[in-house]
């Protein structure tokens, strides 16, 4: 459960940075891509660190990370042709139903970032509830999705994909930090 949760703090905090990295000041950066891997002595990786910057519109962006996205997750997962066929459709869709939740929320935390000004705590409490609403249909969403991904692929390639998640969610926040 403490997974389940880390995850969706780190998936508000990629949903909420986005949008606003997305009207940066650098709309035009060249697209450069780095990765590098730590090993412990064994030669088991213990950590990943990727580099890379994009360019262009709001559009052509989204079009670049589901782009990277797929790449890693392909690379990290290991899927066969015969999985990828069945897995990405239902990410996909999983995505876009996460990605419309996740809009839903930020709708009702701009609206509660003014709940001094609201006139009674009636209102900042139906906010409140919506919230906590969202986020828990957010955490209906996701238990739906892992049945479905463990039908179409092997627990050990579950496991990478919420490993490729996180690791995808740290590379874009990494990315942000730094400003690229």
């Amino acid at each position: 459960m403490c997974y389940i949760k880390h995850i969706s703090v780190l998936l508000v905090a990629v949903t909420t940075i986005l949008p606003l990295a997305a009207q940066s000041s650098k709309p035009n950066v060249r697209i450069d891509t780095a990765r590098t891997v730590i090993r412990d002595a064994s030669g088991n990786i213990i950590g990943e660190s990727f580099e890379w910057r994009m360019e262009g519109t709001f559009e052509s962006r989204k079009e670049q990370l589901k782009s990277k996205r797929v790449t890693h997750f392909s690379n990290r997962i290991g899927l066969t042709t015969k999985e990828a066929e069945r897995f990405w459709p239902v990410y996909n869709e999983y995505s876009d139903k996460l990605e419309y939740l996740k809009s839903e929320q930020r709708k009702v935390l701009n609206q509660l970032s003014n709940f001094e000004r609201m006139d009674n705590e009636k209102d900042v409490k139906e906010l409140l509830d919506a919230y906590v609403t969202s986020c828990g249909r957010e955490s209906a969403l996701f238990q739906e999705y892992h049945k479905k991904f463990c039908v179409i692929l092997p627990p050990s390639k579950v496991v990478r994909l919420y490993q490729a998640e996180e690791e995808f969610k740290q590379m874009l926040l990494r990315g942000l930090i730094r400003g690229n």
